[in-house]
C-alpha cells in the first residue's frame, strides 16, 4: 500500500469561464483505493474577477437554490503546489467538472422534494400570505432584507405580487415568515383559481428575487419554485 502526502494544494473553483473562488487542501494522506472524508477549504469571491463573475455566481447560487442542477469546475493554477511550478504548470492544462451535490434539507421527502419555500398559506380578505422555509444552513441565521414576489397558478397565470422591504430571518431548519402584503392579480385566471380554493389546497409556482444577508455577505439572488403546495384561507 502505497501513501502520498500533501501538505498544500490548492485550486481554481470555475463556473461558466469564470473564476468564481478556490479551495484547499492541507496536511492529507492520500492512500490507494478510496479516500473519504477529506477535508477541504473553500473561498467564496468570484467579485474579484470583475462584474461578470459576480453576475455568474449569483446565477449559480439561484440555480442551486431553485433545485437546477448545477455543476462547478475545478482546475489547478500555477500556484496550486508552492515550490512546483513545472508541475503546476502542466497540471494547469487539466481540470475536472463536478456536478454539486443537492443538500439534505429537513423534512425532504424520498420523492426528492427539496424546495427552500416547503408551502405558503393565503390569507384572502386579509390578502396576506406567509411561508414556511428551510434553510440549509445547520449554525447560521439568514437574514432576507427585501422580496418581490410573484406566485403563478398553472405555471404562467400570476395569481398576486409580494413586495416587502422589512428585514426578517430565516434561521436554520423549518421556519415561517411573517405575514407578507399580497397584491392580487385580479381579474386574471390565477385569482380565480385562488380564489374557489378558499378553505383548501392548490399548487403554484413562484418568481422571486431576494436580498438576502448572511453575516458581513449580502446579495441579490433570484428563485424560481414549482409545484408549492398552498393553503388558502377566508381570513
Amino acid at each position: 500500500m502505497y501513501t502520498a502526502y500533501v501538505p498544500f494544494v490548492n485550486v481554481h473553483l470555475v463556473a461558466n469561464d469564470s473564476l468564481l473562488g478556490d479551495g484547499t487542501i492541507q496536511n492529507v494522506h492520500i492512500r490507494t483505493g478510496l479516500n473519504t472524508n477529506l477535508l477541504v477549504t473553500a473561498t467564496w469571491s468570484p467579485a474579484k474577477d470583475g462584474s461578470f463573475s459576480r453576475r455568474v455566481g449569483i446565477d449559480l447560487i439561484s440555480q442551486y437554490l431553485s433545485g437546477f442542477n448545477t455543476s462547478i469546475t475545478v482546475k489547478p493554477h500555477l500556484n496550486s503546489i508552492p515550490g512546483q511550478r513545472l508541475l503546476c504548470k502542466a497540471l494547469s492544462q487539466f481540470n475536472a467538472t463536478f456536478a454539486i451535490p443537492r443538500l439534505s434539507l429537513p423534512g425532504d421527502t424520498p420523492s426528492g422534494n427539496s424546495h427552500f419555500i416547503r408551502n405558503a398559506t393565503f390569507h384572502f380578505l386579509s390578502s396576506t400570505a406567509s411561508f414556511t422555509l428551510v434553510s440549509p444552513l445547520q449554525l447560521n441565521t439568514l437574514y432576507l432584507d427585501f422580496v418581490n414576489a410573484t406566485a403563478l397558478h398553472n405555471h404562467t397565470e400570476p395569481v398576486g405580487r409580494i413586495l416587502y422591504d422589512l428585514p426578517f430571518a430565516a434561521p436554520p431548519g423549518m421556519s415561517e415568515t411573517p405575514r407578507l402584503p399580497v397584491e392580487w392579480s385580479i381579474g386574471s385566471v390565477g385569482y380565480d383559481a385562488v380564489r374557489q380554493a378558499i378553505g383548501g389546497k392548490l399548487e403554484l409556482d413562484a418568481r422571486a428575487t431576494v436580498d438576502a444577508r448572511l453575516g458581513n455577505w449580502k446579495e441579490s439572488l433570484w428563485y424560481h419554485g414549482k409545484g408549492i403546495g398552498a393553503s388558502v384561507h377566508l381570513t
